[in-house]
């Protein structure tokens, strides 16, 4: 398509949406979460604990939901806080989605032109979802494709820093540093990750006293523990609790767990992982759908980080006849469904909210996925061959 044939203008078609959908936002003043990020910054900064003193009205004078981003978020959305709040919403998500679009089209040269226009367009509908929204999701996503890609261009420093980055910000993206395995210069890594973890824990000191910064995260961390509702969340749990509730309580270990045991996995087959650029790339669009998957507070915006995980890992894979079925069943559960405009919402409702099948088909695929990457001696040559003759 003429419309698509250059990065610029995938670029300035998702813009154009992005802005529209935006401006969508600020007309009706329904950008809740922006104001929450902006009260969350705003209190870092006037010595108030937004985890412990939470109380703010939105524009349209109702509660805000409460504030789940750790201190270090709080310090870099400060320039997006400091602006009035129409401009902010929108300066905030060209920002993210700019951000997501350059994290797509800058990974490595495996991915050519075709590859990386289809991961984009395989999750812009979530894309679109999470900018209605206002929401933190593009960078965590955006975070792990410029992390990866700066670990295969070999600069470990500024991959572990946008890893910590993410981490210290939304938790999520800190497992991808169990890629540091894979990588040359593994010691030296990690000797960066641990000495950026230091600055960036001590950061808050520039405005919180020394004798207050562990309470100060301890408050976050409780918050975000008590945070869990399995059943208004997107996660695993959530068909599982319905007939087991009694694991309510291990989930958390139940996650690790399974993250242990998938990098048990690739721990016993390090060498291919080390040598194979389509096992890494398989990795990563593992891990980025577990922290979603397994994730106690994941919602059905934070599967833009999930389904940009998994388009890498289909490319990446021998895909056969089931894999393409279950590759457009998940676009139209994860990215058609939710749209009220293309799904009305009671039948989105009650495929999704009632009979949890996105979850379902998600973790089905999720299976799959871990299988086919941890049994596979593929090479990039074979899916070279098999890309030839689609």
């Amino acid at each position: 398509m003429k419309l698509t044939e250059t990065k610029r203008k995938v670029y300035l078609i998702g813009l154009f949406f992005a802005i529209i959908i935006t401006l969508k936002e600020v007309i009706v003043l329904s950008y809740n979460n922006f104001q929450i990020f902006s009260y969350g910054s705003l209190d870092f900064w006037t010595g108030i604990n937004p985890y412990s003193d939470w109380n703010h009205l939105s524009v349209q004078g109702k509660p805000l939901d409460i504030f789940l981003y750790g201190p270090l978020f709080s310090i870099l959305f400060t320039p997006f806080a400091l602006l009035p709040g129409w401009i902010g919403v929108i300066c905030w998500n060209i920002f993210t989605y700019t951000l997501f679009y350059f994290s797509v089209f800058t990974l490595p040269d495996k991915f050519d032109f075709i590859k990386k226009k289809f991961i984009f367009f395989f999750t812009i509908l979530l894309l679109f979802t999470t900018l209605l929204s206002v929401q933190f999701n593009p960078v965590v996503a955006a975070i792990f494709l410029f992390s990866f890609s700066l670990l295969e261009k070999k600069q470990g420093f500024w991959a572990v820093l946008l890893i910590c980055l993410s981490g210290f910000a939304k938790v999520y993206g800190i497992f991808q540093i169990a890629m540091l395995l894979f990588y040359p210069r593994f010691w030296k890594n990690t000797l960066y990750a641990f000495l950026i973890g230091i600055v960036f824990f001590l950061l808050p000191l520039v405005n919180i006293p020394v004798n207050k910064l562990l309470d100060y995260y301890h408050s976050w961390f409780v918050i975000v523990m008590n945070h869990t509702e399995f059943m208004k969340s997107y996660c695993i749990y959530r068909p599982v609790c319905l007939f087991y509730d009694s694991i309510r309580p291990f989930t958390g270990l139940i996650s690790l767990g399974v993250f242990c045991v998938i990098l048990s996995f690739a721990l016993l087959r390090l060498k291919l992982f080390k040598e194979s650029f389509l096992h890494r790339a398989q990795f990563l669009g593992i891990i980025m759908s577990w922290a979603i998957l397994f994730g106690t507070g994941s919602e059905r915006n934070t599967y833009v980080i999930a389904v940009a995980g998994y388009a890498i890992w289909y490319l990446c894979s021998n895909t056969n006849r089931l894999d393409k079925v279950l590759l457009w069943i998940n676009f139209i559960l994860l990215g058609i469904f939710p749209i009220d405009l293309v799904c009305p919402w009671v039948i989105s409702d009650f495929i999704l909210g009632k009979l949890n099948l996105g979850i379902i088909v998600f973790a089905i695929t999720w299976g799959v996925m871990v299988y086919k990457t941890f049994t596979s001696h593929y090479t990039f040559q074979n899916l070279m061959t098999d890309c030839a003759s689609c």
